[in-house]
């Protein structure tokens, strides 16, 4: 079984459980490999290791629920309790129904939580679950999709003039000119990176940044051999985040 961390890192909230709960997964976590039971002592230590909150009753927890037939837990003759069978299995049941999921890196959940927009951010948050469960071909491309959508609405609110100029003298066989938000729809995205530089708006740096991540967005669109690395995922994510919603 993996380490204790990344078998509490399944469950989004894990440390805001009742003591009791934890202390029922801790057990099942303990106990999954083996015979033996555990000790208030051995949760005890699991807990200080986690930084969850000392719970002084869980010797008494222990006890109280291997006696008067609860059914959650026994005794075992080499010392210690274990979850009953049925238990055992209750919990066993919900793990395979809540795939393992891996740590997204500091850096990005605090600067999706500077976003002030609260569709965005919402939106990335949806990313990040994806991100949790390495569906990081889903990532990059939810990624992808608010990035462009943040870039077309700061175009369509402070630079529309500039946008147009630019259009007008590099045209687009579907789009002459941008009258609604909604026009943008009917340009392609490489259109709109080369517009956008043309039109200033964005600097020559920023405008390799967004080709390079189409591209790679293009990868993971469909169905391929190239393999996407939660490392590749993180670095696109703060890529564009750093350089283009945190910027316009």
């Amino acid at each position: 079984m993996n380490s204790i961390d990344e078998f509490v890192a399944r469950f989004d909230d894990f440390s805001d459980w009742p003591p009791t709960k934890q202390v029922d997964y801790v057990t099942f976590y303990l106990t999954a490999d083996d015979e033996l039971g555990v000790t208030g002592s051995d949760i005890t230590e699991i807990f200080d290791a986690l930084h969850l909150k000392n719970y002084k009753r869980v010797n008494s927890y222990l006890s109280e629920n291997a006696s008067r037939g609860k059914g959650k837990y026994i005794k075992v003759k080499s010392g210690g309790y274990r979850l009953t069978r049925a238990k055992h299995i209750e919990i066993e049941k919900l793990l395979d129904d809540n795939p393992a999921q891996v740590t997204v890196s500091k850096q990005l959940t605090d600067l999706v939580s500077t976003i002030l927009d609260s569709n965005e951010k919402e939106f990335l948050e949806e990313a990040i679950n994806c991100y949790k469960v390495q569906s990081f071909r889903a990532f990059i491309i939810m990624v992808w999709i608010v990035t462009v959508d943040h870039l077309q609405r700061y175009v369509f609110a402070n630079e529309l003039p500039a946008f147009n100029s630019a259009l007008a003298a590099s045209p687009d066989k579907k789009v002459k000119r941008i009258v609604n938000y909604d026009d943008f729809s009917d340009l392609q995205e490489s259109k709109l990176i080369e517009l956008c530089r043309s039109a200033r708006i964005i600097s020559n740096d920023v405008r390799k940044i967004l080709d390079e991540k189409l591209g790679t967005r293009n990868s993971s669109g469909h169905p391929s051999g190239v393999k996407i690395s939660g490392h590749k995922a993180t670095e696109f994510a703060l890529d564009l985040l750093n350089n283009v919603l945190l910027k316009y």
